[in-house]
Order: structure tokens, then sequence, then C-alpha cells
């Protein structure tokens, strides 16, 4: 019995160690040096269309089984400084790591107009990543720090990033910070930052004047990370 007892122990013990020895960081970018390019090209004018152009973005979050969802945590690793303005463009890196049981591919490339097909007028899907950057206080949070996006798809190559269980994805940005309202910063000053993310499964199609977008998000079982401290000042 004794003897049992103790090969349950190892090999409980070795796969822990295991698991811990095989997490790794699958992936990294810095998106601070890089201008994204995002400008998606249009079908000839033709005889009879309008001139003004208009843009459409609609979205959904019908969000299935809780337990169908991704389990992932987000951690803002660090901030570039400890103190902020408004209009200061916050850099900071951000981890998002595969703590659920499947694998979870995300989008990983800053350019847009890549995933566009060469016929300008066929609708083309896509997958899209936000990050958002939130300031609070003690009992109070807001998404005005700013964000970034990711996009990718499975027909381009290496603009998807795989996380197996374990893994993580590392993201170097840079946000932008913008007013709050002052009521709950003069009870309650800013005191943290912290990032949340979404991810979207997209479909774009333009005309010559026209766009319109459909977003539906892929719901998540996330949880934050850390909270970083910051000050905002000359508010």
């Amino acid at each position: 019995m004794a003897t049992r007892l103790l090969a349950w122990w190892f090999v409980l013990t070795w796969g822990a160690a295991t698991n811990m020895l095989t997490a790794q960081q699958a992936g990294s970018i810095d998106l601070t040096g890089i201008t994204p390019r995002m400008s998606l090209r249009r079908p000839p004018v033709s005889a009879g269309d309008p001139t003004d152009r208009h843009a459409t973005n609609q979205e959904s979050h019908f969000c299935g089984p809780v337990a169908e969802r991704p389990d992932v945590l987000t951690t803002l690793v660090s901030l570039d400084r400890s103190e902020y303005r408004l209009d200061d463009e916050p850099r900071f890196d951000l981890r998002i790591t595969n703590i659920g049981s499947k694998p979870l591919s995300i989008p990983f490339s800053p350019h847009l107009a890549d995933l566009q097909p060469s016929d300008p007028a066929a609708k083309f899907a896509y997958h899209e990543l936000k990050i958002e950057l939130f300031m609070g206080g003690a009992r109070w949070g807001i998404n005005n720090g700013g964000f970034v996006k990711l996009y990718g798809s499975e027909q381009h190559h290496g603009t998807m990033l795989l996380l197996q269980p374990g893994e993580w994805a590392e993201i170097l940005g840079k946000g932008h910070i913008r007013p709050v309202e002052r009521a709950p910063v003069a009870t309650d000053p800013v005191k943290r930052m912290y990032a949340r993310i979404q991810i979207f499964d997209a479909e774009t199609m333009l005309t010559s004047t026209d766009s319109a977008t459909v977003e539906k998000e892929l719901c998540l079982n996330q949880k934050m990370g850390q909270d970083v401290p910051v000050k905002l000042v000359s508010y």
C-alpha cells in the first residue's frame, strides 16, 4: 500500500513539475515602433455611386455556456512610468496566458490591410484582438487608458499565434490617456492601471463609398492579473 501511494505521489509531482517546465512564451510583438497598415482598398467608383462616405460597425456579444469559453489570464506586467497626465501615452508590457486545457489561437499582426483579398469588393473574414488599458481607484475603473488592436486570419501565414495550455504571448504597446469624470477622481483618486482583452470574429465589406463591419465576440473566461500602481497628476 505504501509503495502504491509513493508511486501515485511521484506521478502527480512529476506531472506538475513537467507542466511548469514546459510552460513558456509562445511569441512576442513590440507595437511601439510599428506603423500599422490599416488603409483598405476600395472598388472603383461607378456611375450613380453616392458621393458621401459612410461606415457602419455592428458588434454582437452573445456568449455561449461558460464551460465552453477559453480560459485566459490577462496580466499587465509593467508600465514605463508611475505617474501620468492626460494625453500621455503609457508604454506597457502585457502578457496573455492560456490557462485552459485546450489550445487557443489569437490574432497577432498589427496590419489589417494585409488581410484584404485582391478583389477589394470581396467580403473578407478575419479575427481581431483588442487590448484596453483601464485606470481606476479603489472602487472603480474605466477604459480610458487607450487601446491597441491585432488582426489575423488562418488564410494568412504568420498572422495567428497558437497558445498551447500554459503558454503565453507578450505584447508591448502604447496607450493614450483620456479624461475621466471628475466625480470619482475627487472622492477616490486614480491609483491603479490594469488591462482587459476582447477577441472578435469579424467580416468587412467595402464599396466605392461605404464600408460595413460585423464583429462577433469570442467570449472568454478572463482572469485579471496584477494591478500596476499609478498616479494621475495635474488632473
